[in-house]
């Protein structure tokens, strides 16, 4: 096993951490004993994707626990410090919720 430093991370990409967020999330599902085919991610990182960069979409029958906190999580990955302002503003584009964000949080409130 070997250990890396947030310094380490912080010299990453946003293409390389957004591997890393995909990796990680592929390797939790390994964990689980889940395929890690419920895992999305790739392409062109400034791609227009509907504001997420990783996918987890977990089969119905798996509990969630661990580092994957809802059946349906989306992460966005950003290198660098991203303001909550701009956040807002990548994630509602003049003021209106992108369909991927609101998907996401439809599936969260039917769950």
């Amino acid at each position: 096993m070997f250990e890396i430093t947030a310094d380490e991370i912080a010299l990453l990409s946003d293409e390389d951490l957004r591997s890393l967020v995909g990796r990680l999330c592929e390797s939790e599902m390994r964990g689980r004993g889940i395929s890690p085919s419920c895992v999305t991610w790739g392409g062109n990182q400034n791609a227009a994707d509907g504001g997420l960069d990783v996918r987890v979409a977990l089969p119905a029958h798996v509990q969630t626990e661990g580092f994957i906190p809802r059946p349906n999580t989306g992460f966005q990955v950003k290198a660098e410090d991203t303001p909550s302002a701009r956040i807002k503003a990548e994630m509602r584009p003049n003021g209106v919720l992108r369909p991927t964000i609101r998907e996401l949080a439809d599936q969260s409130e039917e769950a």
